[in-house]
């Protein structure tokens, strides 16, 4: 196993079922293309990974569960959401929750994507 510091996305997922992995594979694949110059970070300890943005700062993080993959957002509670996909992760944190890949509209969580650096990058 790799060391904390040097835990990649792969190694993350290992042991998870493959229609998570599958699921959050797609997610940061969607996280990426939209936002090419966001850096990603492991979190072993919050057991995801997440993308911070050169301007907005914090973006988003993907979060594997057992069977359920989530997008979460911090600040999910002030981006529009005409899709209702997020689901209340707290008092401002929401997050789209799949249970596997390509099950939502990609046009409307990438539109979350670009929300959320538009709110962070408006600080």
């Amino acid at each position: 196993m790799a060391q904390q510091d040097d835990l990649t996305v792969e190694d993350l997922l290992r042991g998870h079922d493959p229609a998570v992995v599958t699921a959050a594979l797609w997610l940061r694949d969607l996280v990426i293309s939209t936002v090419p110059d966001a850096r990603e970070k492991v979190w072993p300890g919050w057991h995801g990974f997440g993308y911070r943005h050169p301007r907005a700062g914090y973006l988003c993080g993907v979060f594997p569960r057992e069977r359920t993959v989530s997008l979460f957002f911090e600040h999910g509670a002030r981006l529009p959401d005409p899709a209702c996909l997020l689901t209340v992760s707290g008092r401002r944190g929401r997050s789209v929750v799949v249970e596997r890949a390509g099950e939502l509209p990609t046009d409307q969580i990438i539109a979350l994507i670009d929300a959320a650096i538009d709110h962070r990058g408006s600080r």
